[in-house]
Parts: structure tokens; sequence; C-alpha cells
């Protein structure tokens, strides 16, 4: 093996078992772009790579240099296997994603003919997609050893074209007279006809999905089930329109049916009903009335569709306790009645309707339970509707300080400080990996402190993207508990300051219980909190968005690292501190001052909470939180306040909620008896499916779904010790998963 390619590959840790398939390679050139951080590495290679060992070598390039901002390998290959091109096509689609879409329409539009490869379109909208990105498709191909240009041809697939020529064959060319040409032409129509038949003739070809359809198309088949039919007849023409919603759960897409007949127009009045299949042959074209691509129908039969019956296979059937209906705006999709039904064909014995601020949905579920069990059989259990709603609570108490002097804030000296550290889990795995901090006193910056900590660990690679701190710079370096005693002798009792202050204290807090250092009692001011309320006008908030509104000078590229950031902060806050004082708001203690009760809702920490009503008088206080939410203490959506939440508790029962729940939220930063407190406010506490947390790995808020599960067993382990009830919900927003 060429020495070059073994460094190369040893370098990035690719399989030792992939290293057979490189004997034959030898590095030719390196090129590195130092401006651009780029490197172009030509191999000399006698085959081409299997694709699994391309797609390999790939995903672990960046290794060769972690600050790289582009690595390509670009092949000579002496031995073509056009076959083996061809399986790169499928790969090369992934990263096309995003131009072209949907890409189950091109899966098959590579072909190798006459030992050339060939993309070919089967219609105008495919070649328009395609001749977009043929460029990127042919410096693709250049890349791994294909020297020869790839075109872009419009025309029906192969098979296609040999089952045309092979039927024109075998026509034998004779003129029909007028009596046989209307015989044909009656004929055709009835052979045509299908007996399922809705309108216009039988449909023999395949249907396709929904999704695929991306743009006007002068035919089209799909199958798809109606779950909507609208009627409109014009007062100006004789056409009649009967709409249709139809879905094949892949996508769904408006059908239009255009009839002139008025016994036609009844007929298919009744005909066309929610939950019937069709298959619909048309063509597709971008309607003007409908602002969106519809299918025009020319030819429909109905179809026998059987859907997948969920079942409930539980010997113990459990309750669904947080539901929401399509009355919870622009975020649940599933009828209430559905839901009824749905739970009722599980074999539970009830279900719970907790809509976001508002109770719209219960009338129907009422009437419906209400008739059901005044028709049970003998024997039979009769169901119960639980009445609830999903309210955002807001705590009374803005954290702009914690536990403020009456120290003139101008004359004090402040320890700004900022954290980095291996994600935002201080209550489980996490510890800090860098301590930035300042001294500063009217503006002045006295002193400034940066140490870097081993984690004893690996960092994530999402950790070291943000923060540009690499495993490399922490070898050597102290441990936490170490660093932390050093951070903690130099901020003495100063008042400290950081942005986000929660966050950064949570860390430092669980220092102190980790490595038993006593009590963190020092003053905190948090700048994020300070923000909203000082310069509540403002949308943003970020640190990046204060530099610039405060003019301190700011690398973005510097941003995420803990000493930068603390110098950043702490310019910023001793300008906030001067635009205070000429608000005559002077000492600490006086921040508390700056949101009055009667503006409180707009500024405290938000939490999601569930509210169950168990009787009439849990009902009544229900509708009265409702009222307040969406009226006194309306802002941008509606909110309750945590204290009025406790005065109207009688006959209620107050759930945790979902992942933007207290409980969740701080799970991840408490230590468990800290957890333990902020559970006893709660009657019952909430866990759902880690599916339903799946979005915060992809927000980064949690690194893995490892980490998740951990997050999890905490509340489950901490609900149970604190002595309250502790169960699994659905935090339902839809019924089945396609919808």
């Amino acid at each position: 093996m060429d020495e070059k390619i073994k460094i190369l590959l040893d370098k990035i840790n690719i399989d030792k078992d992939s290293y057979q398939y490189f004997n034959d390679a030898k590095i030719t050139k390196i090129k590195v772009n130092s401006k651009s951080d780029s490197w172009n590495v030509f191999i000399d290679k006698d085959n081409l790579l299997p694709l699994e060992i391309y797609e390999e070598l790939e995903e672990k390039k960046f290794d060769l240099d972690k600050n790289a901002s582009k690595i390509e390998f670009i092949f000579n290959i002496k031995n073509i296997d056009n076959n083996l091109y061809l399986d790169y096509y499928q790969y090369l689609l992934k990263l096309l994603k995003k131009d072209l879409r949907v890409l189950d329409l091109y899966k098959d539009s590579m072909k190798l003919e006459d030992d050339f490869l060939l993309l070919v379109a089967t219609n105008d909208v495919e070649k328009n997609k395609l001749d977009k990105v043929i460029d990127k498709v042919n410096n693709f191909y250049k890349k791994i050893g294909y020297n020869f240009n790839i075109e872009v041809v419009k025309r029906h697939t192969e098979d296609v074209l040999e089952k045309v020529q092979e039927e024109l064959n075998n026509i034998e060319v004779t003129i029909p007279t007028k009596k046989e040409v209307k015989e044909e032409k009656k004929g055709f129509r009835k052979e045509g006809k299908d007996p399922n038949s809705v309108i216009g003739r039988a449909i023999k070809e395949d249907a396709i999905k929904i999704k695929t359809i991306i743009g006007e198309d002068p035919s089209v088949v799909v199958e798809g089930k109606v779950f909507g039919v609208d009627f409109f007849e014009s007062a100006k023409t004789d056409f009649k329109i009967i709409t249709l919603k139809i879905t094949d759960n892949t996508d769904s897409i408006y059908c239009k049916v255009f009839v002139r007949d008025d016994d036609e127009y009844k007929r298919l009045s009744k005909e066309f009903k929610n939950g019937n299949w069709y298959k619909i042959r048309g063509y597709t074209k971008n309607d003007p009335f409908s602002k969106e691509l519809v299918l025009n129908a020319r030819d429909i039969i109905s179809v026998e569709k059987k859907e997948e019956d969920v079942k409930d296979t539980a010997e113990v059937k459990r309750v669904e306790l947080h539901c929401h209906t399509k009355m919870s705006q622009m975020d649940g999709v599933a009828d209430e009645t559905d839901i009824v039904k749905t739970a009722m064909k599980f074999g539970m014995n009830a279900v719970a309707i907790t809509d976001h601020n508002g109770v719209q949905g219960f009338p129907h579920v009422f009437s419906m339970v209400t008739d059901h069990n005044k028709h049970l059989a003998e024997g039979e259990k009769p169901f119960k509707a639980i009445y609830g709603a999903e309210l955002t609570m807001i705590d009374d108490d803005v954290d702009i300080v914690v536990r403020p002097d009456d120290s003139i804030m101008l004359d004090d000296t402040f320890v700004v400080f900022d954290f980095e550290t291996t994600g935002f889990n201080a209550g489980g795995a996490d510890s800090i990996i860098e301590i930035g901090a300042v001294k500063i006193k009217n503006g002045e910056i006295l002193e400034k402190y940066d140490e870097l900590i081993n984690p004893g660990r690996k960092l994530p690679q999402r950790i070291i993207d943000v923060t540009n701190i690499t495993d490399e710079m922490l070898e050597g370096k102290d441990n936490e508990e170490n660093a932390v005693k050093r951070f903690i002798e130099w901020f003495g009792d100063c008042p400290m300051v950081a942005h986000n202050a929660k966050f950064d204290v949570s860390f430092l807090e669980m220092a102190y219980k980790k490595y038993n250092l006593g009590e963190f009692k020092n003053p905190v001011i948090d700048t994020l909190e300070l923000s909203r309320t000082l310069d509540n006008t403002y949308a943003r908030h970020s640190l990046s968005a204060l530099v610039k509104r405060y003019e301190v000078p700011w690398d973005e590229e510097a941003h995420h690292r803990g000493d930068y950031d603390a110098e950043g902060t702490a310019l910023v806050f001793h300008k906030m501190l001067k635009k205070l004082s000429n608000r005559n708001i002077d000492k600490m203690s006086d921040l508390q001052k700056l949101v009055s009760k009667d503006e409180i809702h707009k500024y405290g920490n938000s939490h999601h909470i569930n509210l169950l009503a168990k009787n009439k008088t849990g009902l009544k206080n229900l509708f009265k939180l409702i009222s307040y939410a969406n009226t006194t203490y309306l802002y941008k959506t509606p909110r309750i306040l945590r204290s009025v939440v406790n005065e109207l508790r009688e006959g209620l029962l107050i759930g945790s909620g979902c992942y933007e729940s207290e409980v969740f939220r701080m799970a991840k930063s408490k230590s468990d008896d800290e957890l333990s407190n902020i559970i006893r406010f709660y009657d019952y506490v909430e866990v759902q499916p880690i599916d339903c947390y799946d979005h915060l790995i992809q927000t980064g808020d949690f690194g893995t779904k490892v980490e998740l599960a951990a997050n999890i067993e905490k509340i489950v382990r901490v609900t149970e010790e604190a002595g309250k009830i502790i169960v699994a919900t659905g935090d339902v927003h839809h019924i089945k998963r396609e919808d």
C-alpha cells in the first residue's frame, strides 16, 4: 500500500477492514488553500471504490483537518466500470435533496446506454429540474473519475418504447368503412368501462404517490382517500365543480371534477363521501382560484382499500391524559370525536381532552360520551370523558436579581462570568470545560480570568462546533473540582453577573454540591432578564443582539468562548447600569421594582401546565383560568400567573405538561432535592415517549437519545421519591403518524 494513502487512512480512522480497497491507490498531489481552509486530495486508482467504502471515506474525511471548510477527494480511475458509477447515483441523489426535494421521482432517472451514463426525464417538469442540477451531477462524477459529460434527455423510458414498438409492428394497416368506425367506437366505450367506474373509463396504469407530484403534468394517476368534499355551482356558467380533498397518506391534493349535467351532478354529489378510496386519472395544473397545484379529474374509479387497523394489545389499558384536538389553534389536527372513538376502540375507559387555552371541544365530547353510555350492553363499563386544558403558566417573580443587597451598583465591583460546558444538563453527566470571567468597576476591566478544564471524556462534536474548543486543547488541563475551587477563591463575595444566568449558575451550584464546597450565596444579576424588562420594545435579547444595541465592539467569530463572552457581557452591563441610573435606579435592590405586578405576566418565566377538572367546582375554576388567560393576562399568547393557578386549584389536578414544562426543563440542571421541591407544586408529573422529544436532539438541547432517556428516568425516579403520581402521556396532536 502507498505510504501516503496509509497515513491518510490512519489519520481519518477508517475501518481497518476497508484498507484492502486502497491497495491499488496512490496519492499524486495534495492542494491546501489556506485562505479558504479547503483541501483537494488527488488519488490515482485502478478501480473505483465500492459505494459503501466511498461513503465511509466521505463520512470521516474531516478527521483529516477539523478546521477545514471543505475536503474533496478527486479520483483518476484506470479501469472504468460504468455499472459501479451507476451505483453511485443513489448516493448523489441524497446530496441533491435540497435541489430535487422529491427524490423518489428521480431514483430511476440515471440510465446506462451504449456504455455512457444519461439522465432520462419522462416529462418537462422532470427535465427542468434535472437541467438545474446537471452541473452538480457532472462535477460529482468527475471527482470520482468519470470523464464524460452526462446529459439530460426527455423521453419515455426504454421499456415503454420497446412495448410501443412491438405493438406498432403487429398492427395491420387497413382502411375501415364508416360503419366499422361507428361500431369500433361503441365497442371501445363498452370495453373501456370499469364496473367500479364513477366517471370516465377504466384506469390500467399504476398510481404514483401524491408526494411525488411537484408540477403541472398532462397525465397523472393517483389513488387516494377522500377526507373532504366541497360543492360549487356557478351563477355565470352551467359548470358545476366538485372539489375532493384526497390523501394517500404520503401527501394530499385537491381534485376537481367538472360537471354540466344536473342529473350527473346529483349522482356524483351522493357518490363522493369522506372515507371512500378512488383511483383518479387526470392532469395537474396550477389553479388560480385554489392558488396551488390541483388535479383535474378525467376518469375516476372506486377502489377497495383496507387501511391498517391499529390495536392496543396492552393487557392493562392506560388512560391518555394529554390530547389536543383541532380546537388547539394551528396545532392539533384530530377531530375531538375521533379521539374519543379511538380511545373506546383501544379499550380504554377514559380519555382527557386538553386543548391549548380553550374548551371548544367539550360540547361534542360530552354529547358523544353521554349517548354512548346510554346504550351500554350489560356488564359494560361506562366511558369517562375528562375535561381539561393546557395553559402557559408564568412565574410571578422575574429573576432579574437573586439575593440583592442595597449597594450602589455603579460603585460596586462585579464579577461577570461565562461557562462553556459539555452540554446543557448540569444535573446529569455534563460539566464545565471553560471558565471565563472579568472583574469590572465603573466601566473599567480590572482583572481577567480564563481557564480550560478537562472533563475526562471526549467532547461531543456539536460542542466543538459551537465553542471551537477541541479535545487536544483540553489535554493535560486540570479537572472541574480544582478549577472551580480556584474560581471561587478568585471571585470571593463579589456580586456576580451573567447572560442567561440560570444556565451558568446551575453549573456553579451543581459544582458546589458535587464537591462539597458549601453553598453559593453571592448576589446574581441576569443581563438576559434585565434586557427583557429594560429594553422591552425589542424582540431579541441574545448577547449578539445586546452588543449591537449598546454599541460594544464585538467579533461574532469569537463568540461562545468564555473569556470573550464575559468581557462583552461586562461592557454591555456597565452601559445598562448607566441607563438605569438615568431612571433613578441605582441600588441593586431597586431592580426588583422594574416590573410592576400588573406587567409581571409579560416577563416572568413561562412553563406549560395541564389542568384536569375533577368535578363541577374544578370545571368552573378551569373556565375562570381560561378566561383570565385570554383577557387579563393575554400578552402575545394567553398566559396565567402561578399565584392565580394556586388560588383557583380547588377541584383541579395540576399536571406538569410536555417538554416545555418546568419539571422537564429543570431536570436538566437541578439536583434531585431541588427537582423534588419543584415537583411538589404538581398533583401529577407527565413523561412522554422519546419520539415526542426527538426534535430536542436536532436543536442541540440534548446530544443523544441516551441523554434524553437519562433525563426522563431522573424525572420518574424523583417524582416517585417525592410521593407524587408519575403518568405516561402521548402529548397527542394526531391519531395516526401519517396525519
